[in-house]
């Protein structure tokens, strides 16, 4: 066997290069590189900087004219809400009205200035309303009236408080908000636990499913370009087709994975860079996603974000990716002529569809049963156990398992890809079918 695989570092090595050294790759990555550290830098500094608090700008009523006609003793509104007494509202004077209708009174806030408003407190079936009106001709808006109104009700209701003849323990505990809650006891009832674990894997598996798409297909073009031209044979006379085959992919995957690494430093560079140049400007801000990473790692799984999950992780999507870019590598080696080279990528495409869908849209409709499953099928695992491990949904051993299965599924089919590579050389232009699959499969390769 291994002399089946000897001089595959030299074909890795040679196809490396062909696919790095041309300065489309080095523009593209270095391009994608600085872009994406700009814009995430760009957006820590925007959402750094506070929104305009427009509750805090100071209220431009000057007067208001108030008929109290609750039967209550008379409300001190600046006492009773401390708020009235701030740099939004200190600067506008109470008035009480006495014998006038609610008409009348609007009139007489009308002419002292277009800045004054009424304010009517009436007896309901209910109990007590409160009406703010601002007189035609006013220069006040019906939102700056409110934002006044609703500091004038909770004056008058403190001030209803403390002439009910409540002592000053009962008004203090009446004034006390109220705070409820619940706990399941046994159970995780953090809800951003449960957020994060629903939406990660669709994440990474989105993720994963358009970088298969977009690599694979440079692959299956890769092997079906040398394998419809006359190089091939050339090529099958000095070294085995699972050399070939092996050293092919793994190159094209070391350069696919290579450039998305270079992406995903470029990313956290960005991210913790940008936070820091952000929190330089705004001192109090806290970024929302280092804020995750940070719960993720105190609060979901004793195994989540350790080092050894992430590099468990890591290691199973180098695996899980060089998995797919073997089954394009296999859909390449199945064609012979160059017409048939986008009906055979289906070979790859659609188990990376479904694969996708199943583990995207599993935990939509709560079907984790599924899942458990899936971690253990080649196809589906490559979209699901990094992120499990990642988050501490499974555990190393579990993790350790799966990787295994995944790693001999990926050599088999590379086995499989320099059988069928080599044993297809005589039907080179002709329509492929599966009988004639068949028999490349039982003859020795």
């Amino acid at each position: 066997m291994k002399q089946n695989f000897r001089g595959w570092t030299s074909v890795y090595a040679f196809t490396f290069r062909q696919a790095t050294k041309g300065m489309g790759f080095k523009v593209v990555t270095t391009l994608v590189t600085f872009l994406i550290i700009g814009i995430i830098v760009l957006v820590n500094i925007l959402a750094a900087k506070p929104e305009k608090d427009d509750t805090a700008e100071v209220s431009p009523i000057k007067s208001v004219y108030v008929l109290d006609n609750s039967g209550l003793q008379p409300t001190s509104y600046k006492e009773m809400n401390p708020e009235l007494s701030t740099e939004q509202f200190k600067n506008i004077k109470y008035v009480a009205v006495a014998d006038q209708s609610r008409d009348e009174v609007i009139k007489t806030a009308a002419a002292d200035s277009d800045k004054s408003i009424a304010v009517i407190i009436t007896t309901t079936e209910k109990g007590y309303e409160i009406e703010a009106a601002v007189p035609a001709g006013s220069t006040i808006t019906i939102g700056q009236a409110n934002k006044l109104l609703t500091s004038i009700s909770a004056a008058f209701e403190s001030s209803k408080l403390m002439q009910s003849g409540l002592s000053t323990e009962q008004l203090t505990a009446v004034l006390m908000p109220e705070v409820t809650s619940y706990s399941n006891i046994g159970e995780n009832n953090s809800e951003i636990t449960f957020v994060i674990k629903l939406i990660a894997p669709m994440i990474f598996s989105l993720m994963l499913y358009m970088m298969l798409i977009l690599y694979g297909q440079t692959i299956s073009k890769s092997v079906s370009t040398e394998k419809t031209s006359k190089l091939m044979e050339t090529l099958l006379t000095s070294i085995h087709p699972y050399a070939l085959i092996s050293g092919k992919i793994l190159a094209v995957t070391s350069m696919a994975l290579l450039q998305f690494v270079t992406w995903i430093i470029a990313g956290f560079v960005g991210l913790y860079g940008g936070n820091a140049i952000a929190h330089s400007i705004y001192p109090d801000y806290q970024n929302t996603v280092i804020n995750i990473i940070n719960f993720l790692k105190d609060n979901i799984g004793e195994t989540a974000l350790t080092i050894p999950s992430v590099i468990l992780a890591v290691l199973f999507f180098c695996v899980g990716f060089l998995f797919y870019c073997v089954l394009a590598g296999l859909a390449g080696c199945m064609v012979s002529k160059p017409e048939d080279a986008a009906s055979t990528q289906q070979l790859f495409v659609f188990p990376i569809l479904i694969s996708w869908l199943v583990v995207y849209f599993a935990p939509l409709s709560g079907n984790y049963g599924l899942l458990k499953i899936a971690r253990y099928i080649p196809f589906t695992s490559p979209f699901c156990v990094p992120v499990d491990l990642i988050t501490g949904t499974i555990g190393p051993v579990q993790g350790i398992i799966t990787l295994t299965i995944l790693t001999v599924f990926t050599f088999l089919f590379i086995m499989l890809s320099g059988r069928i590579y080599k044993g297809l050389i005589l039907y080179t232009g002709q329509k492929l079918s599966l009988k004639t699959i068949g028999n490349v499969l039982k003859s020795h390769g």
